[in-house]
């Protein structure tokens, strides 16, 4: 543990979740078990992915043994021996101790050994104290917010740690909230011309019909003439560019609403307006699709832009079910959170459940999906190479016809 708190730098928030140290020996939470809700605990109980620690620990792979030095004897045994042991065997003994702290060096040097986003069921929660401030504010800690930026870039999709009102929520699965990502006129300005388009209709469910009843809401695709140009669904663009660089001008280029491609690897759904009357909900579920729809679509869904459009008193919360955490909506902030990785797979941790508004209250929200381009890492995270879906093809008829044979098919 001291040695975990004494190695803190610009990588600590990399280190605490990617590492076998407990993540929050890193930022001051309490350990396992003594803070927060039985569901987060349990959530934190989780056995993490196999991992390797490259911390000052250990590197610490030699040590001297005690009556190694000048002058030091045991029984005063001379002729090139120093403490009972030969120069030989000692000059062995140093050159292993020499080539083990290379090689434990550069391994260090390479980084730790990291799993997949999708792998990993354990979650880094930021400290108590910093939840009951509204989240962890990165702005005066330039490292953390440098160690958070790569922790994002490595997994999901970089975020601007400098963006005004950005408080982090959760470190892995990364979940942070934007105050004021719409300014009020803005907020009012779009629930006014969703209301009045008369296209408001029952919302469905990853494109697909709400067969399940899971989802009671009514949404609005904010592609119909009065609200294709609207200024706020400009300003939700431009916000979501800042707030994750990657998208820098992906707005204004011709595939911005268009599926990715390997040439143009990101997109938007066409963002969304729902409102939500007292007692309706969205059941738990989450926004990333299966990987087998994801790779039959050709992208994934990377993040999810949510923008509470006005305040709710009772009710409404957002809940993610695996973290522990309710955001209340809170009118021109947004939430953002990532419901895919890299490896174009889902992460489960980011389940989550829109709360029902209490009877009488309302609550409107804007949602906006990044989406990648599914062929531009396989599961294992790995990029594709030319000739890649003929690979595919090629090595799924070859299963196919081990299958026949061993089970019997065809044979005479």
């Amino acid at each position: 543990l001291v040695s975990c708190i004494s190695s803190l730098h610009v990588n600590a928030l990399m280190a605490a979740t990617l590492t076998s140290c407990p993540p929050h020996t890193f930022f001051g939470a309490s350990p396992v078990g003594d803070s927060g809700t039985a569901q987060r605990r349990a959530t934190r109980t989780r056995g993490a992915a196999p991992t390797r620690a490259s911390s000052p620990a250990a590197l610490s792979l030699f040590q001297q043994p005690v009556g190694f030095g000048k002058g030091s004897s045991r029984g005063g045994v001379g002729g090139g021996r120093v403490g009972g042991v030969s120069d030989a065997a000692r000059r062995l003994t140093l050159a292993s101790a020499s080539s083990a702290s290379a090689a434990a060096a550069a391994e260090a040097a390479a980084g730790p050994v990291v799993a997949p986003a999708h792998l990993r069921t354990n979650v880094t929660p930021v400290p108590p104290e910093a939840m009951a401030e509204g989240g962890m504010d990165l702005r005066a800690q330039p490292g953390m917010a440098d160690g958070f930026g790569a922790l994002t870039s490595h997994d999901f999709l970089r975020i601007n740690t400098a963006t005004p009102g950005l408080r982090v929520l959760n470190i892995d699965p990364p979940v942070v909230t934007v105050d004021d990502f719409l300014t009020t006129e803005e907020c009012d300005a779009l629930v006014a011309a969703a209301e009045v388009s008369g296209e408001m209709k029952v919302s469905s469910v990853g494109g697909a019909e709400n067969v399940d009843n899971i989802r009671t809401s009514r949404t609005v695709t904010l592609n119909i003439p009065c609200l294709k140009d609207h200024p706020s669904k400009k300003a939700i663009l431009r916000a979501a560019e800042l707030l994750l660089p990657e998208l820098a001008g992906l707005a204004a280029s011709k595939g911005a609403f268009t599926s990715p491609t390997s040439a143009s690897p990101f997109s938007f759904e066409l963002p969304q307006v729902a409102h939500y009357s007292g007692g309706e909900y969205f059941r738990t579920h989450e926004d990333a699709f299966p990987h087998p729809v994801a790779a039959a679509k050709g992208y994934q869904r990377r993040a999810t832009v949510l923008v509470y459009l006005n305040d709710v008193a009772q009710g409404g919360a957002t809940r993610f079910d695996k973290l522990g955490l309710e955001i209340r909506p809170k009118k021109g902030q947004c939430l953002l959170f990532f419901p895919g990785t890299k490896a174009s797979m889902p992460d489960a941790r980011t389940l989550h459940t829109a709360c029902e508004a209490a009877p009488g209250h309302d609550k409107w929200i804007s949602q906006l999906w990044v989406c990648a381009y599914a062929g531009k890492h396989t599961p294992e995270g790995k990029p594709p190479g030319p000739g890649d879906r003929s690979a595919r093809r090629a090595a799924e008829k070859a299963a196919k016809k081990a299958s026949k044979k061993a089970s019997g098919v065809g044979r005479k």
